[in-house]
């Protein structure tokens, strides 16, 4: 199956996009199932309404502009990877305990993970975005990614913190999930700029890659 990219010249209609429609299906049936399964109803439902938000957003604005095959995987991988820690309200997330004894952490390093993936996984639809619907120069489409995830990685501390402020302690120690750690806000920023930047350093290098391949394929014509 060709897989779209940020600079493939064409796009399939999302009618007929079988991958589009199977990662569709498949967030929807993780989603049904935490629903049903998940261990803090009320931390569940809260962690899931920026994704019901900005997913919403991306279905009505797909006409507006509708990204590649590679950016819907990173997105689908992106929010998989969030449910996955909602199901276990962040803290208690098996995966993150597993790695908290094996490594022996102090902390169950779960919700690190999901935030640099916010980074590492966002970053190319971003620059998508940036790229083929705002025009942004190529020299500026390297770095607005890394600034986006920055960016959005501080409105969401400051949103988690509105949730603690207006909710119960329970609750809002549970969705915070610092975990006693008094510069979790400042690392989780970090470490999502960090995955963008991975990002962009490998989309780069794949990008000089297929820049040098043009031009030697134009100089073997010409010879």
């Amino acid at each position: 199956m060709y897989i779209t990219t940020s600079s493939s010249s064409t796009r399939r209609d999302l009618n007929q996009n079988t991958l589009f429609w199977l990662l569709t299906v498949l967030l929807v049936a993780y989603w049904v199932y935490g629903w049903y399964n998940c261990i803090d109803r009320k931390d569940w439902i809260i962690e899931n309404l920026l994704v019901v938000i900005c997913l919403s957003l991306l279905m009505l604005t797909r006409r507006w502009h509708q990204f590649s095959d590679l950016s819907y995987i990173c997105i689908f991988l992106f929010v998989m990877l969030h449910l996955y820690g909602a199901f276990y309200a962040y803290t208690q997330n098996a995966f993150g305990y597993m790695l908290q004894t094996k490594f022996n952490l102090w902390r169950n390093p779960y919700d690190r993970i999901v935030h640099f993936s916010f980074g590492l996984f966002m970053a190319y639809p971003f620059r998508e975005l940036l790229v083929n619907r705002f025009g942004v120069s190529r020299k500026a489409s390297w770095l607005l990614p890394i600034e986006i995830a920055f960016s959005f990685g501080t409105i969401f501390e400051l949103i988690e913190w509105g949730v603690s402020v207006v909710t119960t302690k329970e609750t809002g120690e549970t969705y915070v999930a610092t975990q006693g750690d008094v510069w979790d806000a400042h690392k989780d920023i970090a470490l999502a700029a960090l995955g963008a930047v991975v990002t962009m350093i490998i989309t780069y290098i794949f990008y000089r890659m297929k820049n040098n391949t043009r031009q030697s394929s134009k100089k073997l014509k010409i010879v």
